[in-house]
């Protein structure tokens, strides 16, 4: 049909799922006006009709006569229901389903707020999934889509995990009771995936954390995920694995990763921007963001990332029209391994790391007997133990995941998830709120593995999970030192200025003493070294990404200032030029009490 013969079309909302028909009945499932959809090539009024969806319209010649028409749009393409949130409040939609070019079945749950845009942002969806499309019938397509109102009623979510107490919706399936799932804008679905079988996961992978405490921790951390909403926390937790290149730590969180999809897929790279780091978090909600090589991250914003990811809220953005968007929310655990530690990255920004970003990002040696290994399970090296899990993790992967929720929800272990966390968590001996707040996260993570163990999933003992994990947080704990992060890091900072302006910025308190520019103090000579008197512009200079008054009480604390007047932290010292100024007196000696 060439365009010039086109005239307006009027078409009936109905559409016509037709299967093959004696003649007759085929005349009538045809609508004059409308839409049909088949899935096997019929013949119509001696026109061949192939598989698809079909626009069904009629003409008039010039002489009044009346002719049918009939176009092919696309390949089979069934809108099977209605979807809308829990609510039926908004995030309505339409689920469809049809057949790619190489004959699979898929389906797709398409936000009805699409269907008021562009049908561009439709049709490339349904183009990359692999839908035959009449490229030139794009706006007719979106308006079959749009014209389908099924009674079927489904449920839902733009976000992945709990939907309720008895149901889990990835992207690939929903597990447990109800009719429900996931509904997204594109056709990605953060590389959730499925290949090989449990067994063969099993076999390959979990059979090796017997003796592996860091690889128990790496398996934990992807599983307790799933944990943290029944457990009413409502921030997630991050672990980074630190040690030299090619020890093990990324095959540790590549296994890690093939509990919820491919091993090398489903694991990301730190080198990615800010809010790519934040889209895929929101994909993973109830669920693991393992992310490799933190060398990569961008240090001017890796910090705000870990903050964004832990704590499970994105960025306050604005619509074209300026009004604002609702915020990304998410509930996840951040698995991360690299050669540095954040401080680390973050310095080569200049930014300075808060005891916040510690606690939210563990640092964990992955140094241990072989790599990262403990016990190679007969593999004649740590390397080739690492290999041989790569590999594992590319064949069978992404039945984990959903094992382990389905088994929690069959043994109706949710509602008793606190008092087992409880029981866990007296075995962590915390010398610090912030260490406590670790030493939670850690006990998650046991709590996951003793319940994968008792549904069979895991071959570890009865406890093992658990005392892997009270073994690296004691070791973190003794590494890091007593008291908050934040003494640590200002008393660092103190001593460091010391360290690289001690004999350029302080001047002698001694007649005749030559100036010095840029003053951030002076010195003294005592019998047991120099003492350095602050200004207190020096020592906001010195300390100054923390308010002075948390510096002073930190100083105050460890007894490193020596000399001060009655009800204050300064004391006055008479100076060569007749001046008299409150100083901070401090001994570098006191500085290394703390961490």
């Amino acid at each position: 049909m060439n365009a010039s013969e086109k005239q307006p079309k009027t078409r009936s909302c109905a559409t016509i799922n037709v299967t093959p028909l004696a003649s007759a009945a085929l005349k009538n499932a045809i609508p004059k006006n409308g839409y049909s959809v088949h899935d096997t090539e019929i013949t119509y009024n001696g026109q061949r009709l192939y598989p698809g969806v079909w626009m069904h319209y009629s003409t008039r010649t010039e002489e009044g006569e009346e002719t049918a028409r009939h176009e092919w749009l696309c390949g089979p393409l069934h809108v099977d229901a209605i979807t809308r949130n829990s609510t039926c409040s908004d995030g309505y939609g339409r689920l469809l389903r049809f057949t790619n070019l190489d004959g699979k079945e898929l389906s797709w749950a398409l936000p009805s707020e699409l269907l008021a845009g562009r049908p561009e942002r439709i049709v490339s969806t349904l183009f990359n999934r692999g839908l035959k499309i009449d490229h030139s019938q794009q706006r007719e397509i979106v308006s079959y889509i749009a014209s389908q109102h099924p009674q079927r009623r489904v449920i839902s979510t733009a976000t992945t995990g709990w939907l309720g107490d008895e149901l889990f919706v990835t992207p690939l399936e929903s597990v447990g009771t109800g009719d429900a799932i996931f509904q997204s804008e594109s056709s990605s679905n953060g590389e959730y995936g499925k290949a090989g079988t449990l067994e063969g996961w099993q076999q390959s992978i979990s059979a090796i954390l017997p003796g592996n405490p860091l690889f128990q921790l790496g398996i934990g951390a992807s599983l307790a995920g799933t944990l943290l909403a029944p457990l009413r926390v409502y921030s997630g937790c991050g672990f980074h694995l630190l040690w030299d290149s090619s020890n093990g730590k990324t095959t540790i969180v590549m296994c890690a990763a093939s509990v919820w999809g491919h091993g090398n897929k489903f694991m990301r790279k730190w080198a990615a921007s800010g809010s790519g780091l934040e889209g895929l978090s929101a994909l993973r909600n109830d669920c693991l963001v393992p992310l490799d090589e933190l060398g990569q991250a961008n240090p001017a914003i890796v910090g705000e990332v870990v903050y964004a990811i832990v704590d499970g809220v994105g960025k306050q953005r604005a619509e074209p029209t300026g009004a604002a968007r609702k915020i990304r929310r998410w509930l996840a655990i951040l698995l991360s391994s690299g050669e540095i530690t954040l401080e680390t990255k973050m310095r080569e920004a200049g930014k300075p790391v808060r005891a916040g970003q510690e606690v939210r990002l563990v640092t964990v040696s992955a140094g241990r007997t072989y790599g990262a290994w403990d016990n190679l399970h007969n593999h004649p090296s740590g390397q080739a133990l690492s290999d041989a899990l790569q590999k594992a993790s590319g064949v069978h992967y992404g039945h984990a995941g959903p094992a382990f929720v389905r088994r929690l929800i069959e043994h109706g272990d949710t509602e008793k998830l606190p008092d087992l966390l409880d029981t866990i968590q007296k075995r962590f001996h915390p010398t610090s709120s912030q260490a406590a707040r670790v030493a939670k996260n850690f006990a998650i993570l046991a709590l996951a593995l003793e319940l994968a163990t008792t549904y069979g999933l895991l071959p570890l003992t009865e406890g093992e999970g658990t005392n892997s994990m009270l073994e690296l947080f004691e070791s973190w704990q003794a590494g890091r030192g007593e008291g908050p992060s934040e003494d640590r890091q200002i008393l660092r900072a103190i001593a460091d200025f010391i360290d690289r302006h001690g004999g350029s910025r302080f001047q002698s308190t001694a007649v005749g003493a030559e100036a010095v520019r840029d003053r951030a103090g002076y010195w003294e000579r005592t019998a047991s070294g120099r003492i350095y008197l602050f200004t207190r512009g020096g020592l906001q200079d010195a300390t100054q990404d923390f308010e002075l008054t948390r510096v002073l009480r930190t100083l105050d604390s460890v007894g490193a200032i020596i000399k001060k007047e009655p009800g204050k932290l300064q004391h006055r010292k008479r100076l060569p030029d007749g001046s008299n100024p409150g100083l901070y007196w401090i001994d570098p000696a006191r500085l290394e009490h703390v961490g």
